[in-house]
């Protein structure tokens, strides 16, 4: 009988006791997918402002003025402030391609001695990896897109470049 009686008092104390813990765990759970829903947001607002100005110098139909403003943005302050959040935010692989890509943009006299094709060509090759980067960070890791495939809906002679694209570094 005393062991009757020590289980109807313990099962709904233990059954409670239970409860309480699961409801703290799925709380607890809910509210990290929240906070990495809320950085994912966060990284691929940061992703799409970095990428902006790359997008208008790679468009043939803008203007010799309209092709200076999006270079003018790279060098803008508001744009410097979103590099920032990229170097917090960003994958390390992402902020070391876009490093590469920017100092191809600070130093072309490095590059005096390529064509403007073979500079064009490796510039396309690091920003092509750069949006490949960003696919693995945000989306797929697994990805299985080489990098002339991530630009190839912008590039009209992307088939006679995609393999130096995509052997080079």
């Amino acid at each position: 009988m005393n062991e009757t009686i020590l289980i109807a008092i313990l099962t709904p104390i233990l059954l409670t006791i239970g409860g309480i813990i699961s409801w703290l765990l799925k709380a607890k759970r809910e509210e990290s997918l929240s906070q990495e829903a809320k950085s994912r947001e966060f990284k691929i607002e940061t992703y799409k402002k970095i990428i902006e100005p790359f997008i208008g110098v790679l468009t043939k139909s803008m203007s010799e003025e309209e092709l200076q403003k999006e270079r003018d943005k790279i060098i803008s302050l508001e744009y410097k402030k979103t590099c920032f959040d990229l170097t917090t935010f960003g994958s390390d692989e992402s902020l070391k391609i876009f490093n590469a890509i920017m100092q191809m943009f600070y130093n072309p006299n490095k590059y005096q001695g390529d064509t403007s094709n073979d500079y064009l060509i490796k510039l396309l090759a690091l920003f092509s990896e750069f949006i490949l980067q960003i696919r693995k960070d945000i989306y797929s890791k697994n990805t299985k897109l080489n990098r002339s495939e991530m630009l190839e809906f912008m590039i009209t002679d992307m088939d006679q470049n995609s393999e130096k694209i995509n052997k080079l570094f």
